[in-house]
């Protein structure tokens, strides 16, 4: 089967390789009524193996955002974002934060209108209980008749031992993605981390002198939605997983449950009891796995073994060509996921009929 123009070789250890393939169109999705009753058999859709994952570019959690301001121009995004590189923190700095490129040289990296790019973070930090110790230690040490040391001079101790570990404590780094989609004006974070969203649109806003965005599920009540599904029957085109998480608003528990086939009786009677569904495992297309979550965004995404086939070609050697057909794959899959997203929990609620 191919798939967005493109094909998938099985290698060795059971992973596969994209291949380019030369399709005037993408072949028409086709949608599947997902099974609502625990007695109809469930197919199983195979999850890539981890170490075809960790090859393959596939954002694992999505957030949505959509763009009220002009889409940049890439290009001058390209130049804007390279002359603000990433650059390791130095032996006192506690933070450093900056741009890395996401293909080769380029900082962004554009595949069908939509541009990825890539905020790199490092950090150093020193717990607080040792600067606290540490100080005390030496406002001790240094005694005299000075009596007990004010906050002030407490204060500046902390600061002057807090300057003396920063070059001994060992840097942590992390990286958050984001797709500017200009075809859809539309902001995809790799991140349900409202921290690093913000720290991100921070960046690029220091960049651009504008830029505002709001949630694509702003609005919808999702809990609701994902509560009628697993009552009733999910909407064309998806599937209910195996997992989901409950809410009890009133007494604030929770209950967890992972793979089970859902829906479960037991699952179900604490939904008739008032329990909400606060995240729900959906497959879309059998093509792409994921969490929903009551706030609109996305976790555990995985791509099934469906969203591709086998199929003999050229294997691209090249990893940088390998990126920007996982790229190609990941957007024109994201986007019609999304699209599909949009148009059900838009959608009334249907009643339950069970």
């Amino acid at each position: 089967m191919h798939l967005l123009g493109f094909s998938i070789t099985r290698l060795s250890g059971g992973c596969r390789r994209l291949n380019r393939l030369n399709f005037p169109t993408a072949p028409t999705p086709h949608h599947n009524q997902g099974k609502a009753k625990q007695e109809q058999p469930r197919k199983g859709y195979g999850i890539m193996p981890a170490t075809c994952l960790e090859d393959f570019m596939f954002f694992r959690q999505l957030t949505v955002y959509r763009l009220e301001t002009p889409c940049p121009d890439f290009t001058t995004l390209d130049a804007t974002l390279s002359a603000k590189p990433f650059m390791p923190t130095r032996a006192q700095q506690v933070e450093s934060v900056g741009w890395q490129p996401a293909l080769g040289t380029l900082f962004v990296h554009e595949t069908d209108g939509a541009a990825r790019i890539v905020l790199q973070r490092e950090e150093r930090s020193v717990p607080a209980a040792v600067v606290r110790e540490e100080a005390d230690n030496r406002l001790r040490a240094r005694g005299g008749a000075t009596g007990e040391p004010t906050r002030a001079e407490r204060s500046a101790m902390q600061d002057a031992v807090m300057l003396d570990l920063l070059p001994q404590a060992f840097p942590r780094q992390g990286q958050t993605q984001a797709i500017i989609d200009a075809k859809q004006t539309q902001v995809w974070f790799d991140t349900a981390t409202a921290t690093k969203v913000e720290r991100l649109s921070l960046q690029l806003r220091e960049a651009l002198g504008q830029w505002r965005m709001v949630p694509l599920f702003g609005s919808q009540d999702i809990s609701s939605h994902l509560s009628a599904w697993l009552l009733g029957a999910p909407p064309l085109g998806f599937e209910i997983g195996e997992a989901a998480k409950l809410v009890d608003l009133r007494e604030g528990s929770t209950i967890t449950v992972a793979k089970l086939a859902l829906p479960d009786p037991h699952v179900m009677a604490h939904l008739h009891e008032g329990m909400k569904v606060d995240q729900l495992e959906l497959i879309w297309q059998e093509q792409i796995r994921f969490m929903l979550k009551a706030d609109g965004s996305l976790a555990r995404i995985k791509p099934t073994e469906q969203l591709g086939a086998e199929e003999s070609g050229e294997i691209i050697d090249d990893a940088d060509q390998q990126r920007d057909a996982d790229q190609r794959l990941m957007v024109e899959a994201l986007r019609r996921l999304i699209l599909d997203l949009t148009r059900v929990l838009n959608a009334p609620i249907e009643p339950a009929t069970v």
